[in-house]
């Protein structure tokens, strides 16, 4: 039994920790940590790594669990991710293919956070053709070492730049960091993305 947690147009590294395995369980019963990739995401911007972060509210305060978490329509957040997404992507060679599907996973009005993150993880999964299936936690697991909710979720973990394996809209100066988003590849290499995920033998 693989449990992650349910991230925000999660990283290459998430992807990839995710295309070992045939089933996933999302953890929908931990209580929800501020500061991680479950509600954030980066993007490569013309002004370099952008962070984008979906407000959220907490009814339960830090008892709250991952599926009580609320976005608030309040915020036009939406919007904001959509124009920054297509700023940095939209002379990208697949913007054309992907676009409207990730306009239309963001303009979503589905305010459980859950939720929102798992259909946009199911459709990713859809576009890299990955055999994996999904379902949610029915109670809470607790963590074991290396455990992928710790090593995936957390916003801010270290890792050494290394050289882009594809090419960038915008590259990074210093680098290249697979904690981006899996949506710089998908939108730079479409469907070949899904080779930085498998592991070749």
């Amino acid at each position: 039994m693989t449990v992650f947690p349910a991230t925000y147009f999660g990283s290459i590294t998430y992807f990839k920790a995710l295309a070992q395995h045939e089933h996933i369980i999302l953890e929908a019963k931990e209580h929800f940590p501020k500061q991680s990739y479950r509600n954030r995401c980066d993007i490569m911007a013309a002004n370099g790594l952008l962070s984008l972060s979906i407000p959220v509210e907490r009814p339960n305060g830090s008892k709250t669990s991952m599926d009580e978490v609320v976005i608030p329509n309040s915020e036009n957040w939406r919007a904001r991710h959509w124009r920054s997404i297509k700023s940095a992507y939209q002379s990208a060679p697949f913007f054309d293919y992907y676009g409207m599907e990730v306009e239309e996973l963001i303009l979503n009005p589905e305010n459980n956070l859950l939720q929102f993150n798992t259909k946009i993880i199911k459709r990713i999964i859809s576009w890299l053709d990955l055999e994996i299936t999904l379902e949610h936690s029915i109670e809470f697991h607790p963590p074991i070492a290396n455990d992928p909710r710790d090593l995936l979720g957390r916003k801010g973990t270290a890792e050494e730049f290394e050289p882009a394996p594809y090419i960038q809209v915008f590259p990074s100066d210093e680098g290249y960091k697979s904690t981006i988003s899996i949506l710089d590849p998908i939108m730079c290499i479409g469907p070949m993305a899904r080779n930085l995920l498998i592991e070749r033998k």
